[in-house]
């Protein structure tokens, strides 16, 4: 990982445990983990009908 950030190129933290190191900014809170935001957003479920399968399930 480059240690300047791709965003405003401030020098970037990193941390480790164990095997593993993650890379974080402080000056514009850029954290190198990537994320897939492409799937389908689950059903919502409404207080009032979670309450009622509380109900029926009791």
């Amino acid at each position: 990982m480059n240690p300047d950030c791709p965003r405003c190129e401030a020098t970037l933290t990193t941390f480790t445990l164990s095997d593993g190191e993650a890379f974080t900014c402080e000056e514009c809170g850029y954290v190198g983990v990537e994320a897939d935001h492409s799937g389908e957003p689950a059903a919502v479920e409404s207080w009032e009908d979670a309450l009622q399968r509380f109900h029926d399930e009791s």
